[in-house]
């Protein structure tokens, strides 16, 4: 996640492109009315009132191959190159899955822009990166110093939702990955992991690992 930044700063102007139609005004007032609806109908109801706040930034931007490579081995103190590779030796951030991950490279690949959009192959991409950064630094917990998992007895059974080392682990990895503390709702989701379709525990790095992987694909992380 982006550092958050001060609001006395004041952000530039973003163009306007509604200048020619001269709508601008009349879209403002119908965008507050409706918006004000909910406040001039009586009294709101729960489900009205648990919504999240309105967002402060109306403009969500992708974050590409490099941005990903970069947080992700910042969050699970690896090297970039180390995150994930093909056939042992390609790299998927910058090479093998570059163009899916929005990077571009005119010299091996032809391709001389980045493309503006999500391909239908980046969710894929970004799944099988992240699935192997956050092995990688799962393996390399289990057997030397741990780095990110020491709440955890990565040769044992994971431990129960109500024992601390499952959230100190879950807290762990929320502030490395989207810099905050998880909520009670996402611990709640979270902790069904430590169990399997039979209700029986699971490994203690099985859950360290698939924590690790949904955490890191949120839109909260692919997105900034």
């Amino acid at each position: 996640m982006p550092a958050l930044t001060d609001s006395s700063t004041t952000a530039p102007t973003p163009r306007s492109h509604c200048r020619r139609g001269g709508h601008a005004p009349l879209a403002l007032v119908l965008v507050l009315a409706l918006a004000l609806v909910p406040f001039a109908c009586g009294e709101q109801t729960t489900e009205d009132q648990q919504l999240a706040p309105a967002s402060t930034r109306a403009h969500l931007v992708w974050k590409r191959a490099h941005a990903v490579e970069q947080d992700l081995a910042r969050a699970l103190a690896l090297e970039p190159e180390e995150l994930c590779t093909e056939l042992a030796t390609i790299s998927c951030t910058r090479s093998a899955h570059l163009i899916s991950l929005g990077g571009h490279n005119p010299y091996t690949k032809g391709i001389f822009e980045p493309v503006a959009e999500p391909l239908v192959t980046t969710p894929l991409a970004l799944d099988r990166v992240v699935l192997s950064a956050c092995g990688e630094r799962v393996e390399r917990d289990r057997s030397g110093e741990a780095e990110l998992f020491s709440a955890l007895d990565l040769d044992g059974e994971a431990p129960s939702a109500d024992e601390p080392a499952f959230g100190e682990t879950v807290e762990a990895l929320y502030r490395r990955l989207l810099a905050r503390d998880p909520l009670t709702e996402e611990l709640a989701v979270l902790a069904e992991l430590l169990v399997d379709d039979d209700g029986e525990p699971v490994s203690a790095s099985r859950f360290a690992h698939l924590a690790c992987f949904i955490i890191a694909t949120t839109t909260e992380f692919s997105f900034i």
